[in-house]
């Protein structure tokens, strides 16, 4: 049964590597991997035994046993392979944000239906288990009436050609926020700073809302340290999560602010000044695992089942149509 190879990857490039090297930890079949720049899936086979390269994409479209597929490949071509792909009746992962115009990824979910497949995109921090452990925060109330969130992603690099860094970087976190909500998210603008390049921001910034909760998404590659970071004000408390701490990522300050009611006041007596409640900081302890492993052992599940997965074709187009916003 070992020797039947059902998942081929598609891209060996830095992060096509992770990838494969996941995959070896999820399933002790063959895995098959293809790139046009051969060297890159040789060294992966040096490193794994599973691994078998194939010599071109035509022989992973043709090959009976392999039943999923994963695209990390460049945005511009996933529409054609994933046409492809569909079309062969094969379950297919893309990296997000899968393509970057709206039409073709409707195209794609459309084949994905009508071949009866699952269309997945690569949404990663929708299968962290900080990220779980906050939504289920916010799902019990613990942080009150949620007012405002700011999330930062920034780091030096890595320096897209054909992106802007809101697209690049900006979908995950629209992703985290539709996640924790399930609700539409809309943009009410987006400031962008292009410093390295006239037509590409290196930096911007997402104004949204959620219902009544306003939201702001703060995204760079200019940014001399690595910053990942999501605040959450409530009416009660406050949450922080700090991706980049080495221990205690999670935190809730029992910290607030507010105006009190007139009918508080005394009548001789009034004040315009805020209370501030200053409580204790509790670390929330959660259980760290492989992300990665979590995002592609559900493909594969969802894949077995022919269950549409967490980050479906659909919940991707939401995403890119949010992402997509002109001013």
């Amino acid at each position: 049964m070992h020797n039947i190879h059902k998942t081929a990857l598609i891209g060996t490039g830095y992060w096509g590597s992770i990838i494969a090297k996941t995959l070896t930890k999820i399933t002790k079949k063959k895995i098959i991997v293809f790139d046009k720049k051969k060297q890159n899936s040789k060294l992966l086979k040096k490193k794994f035994k599973q691994i078998i390269i194939a010599k071109d994409f035509s022989e992973i479209l043709h090959d009976k046993n392999i039943e999923n597929i994963i695209l990390a490949t460049h945005p511009s071509i996933n529409f054609k392979l994933g046409k492809e792909i569909l079309n062969r009746k094969k379950n297919l992962f893309v990296e997000k944000p899968i393509v970057t115009n709206q039409d073709k990824l409707l195209k794609l979910i459309r084949l994905s239906k009508k071949n009866n497949k699952i269309l997945m995109g690569g949404y990663i921090y929708l299968y962290n288990s900080y990220i779980k452990k906050i939504k289920s925060i916010i799902d019990k109330k613990k942080l009150g009436q949620i007012k405002f969130i700011e999330i930062q992603r920034k780091n030096l690099g890595p320096i897209r050609n054909e992106l802007d860094s809101h697209l690049d970087l900006g979908s995950h976190d629209i992703s985290i926020l539709k996640f924790f909500f399930k609700k539409k998210v809309i943009v009410k603008n987006i400031v962008k700073r292009n410093i390295l390049k006239e037509n590409i921001s290196d930096i911007s910034s997402i104004n949204l809302k959620i219902g009544q909760i306003n939201c702001e998404i703060i995204s760079s590659w200019l940014n001399p340290t690595k910053e990942r970071k999501i605040l959450i004000i409530g009416s009660k408390k406050m949450l922080v999560f700090d991706e980049m701490e080495k221990t205690n990522k999670l935190k809730i300050f029992n910290k607030y602010a507010f105006y009190p009611p007139l009918t508080e006041f005394k009548k001789d007596y009034t004040s315009n000044n805020a209370r501030i409640y200053l409580g204790k900081t509790k670390n929330i302890k959660v259980k760290e695992n492989d992300t990665l492993k979590n995002e592609l052992m559900h493909f594969e599940k969802k894949s077995y089942k022919n269950q549409e997965p967490l980050t479906n074709g659909r919940f991707c187009l939401d995403v890119l149509k949010t992402i997509n916003y002109k001013s």
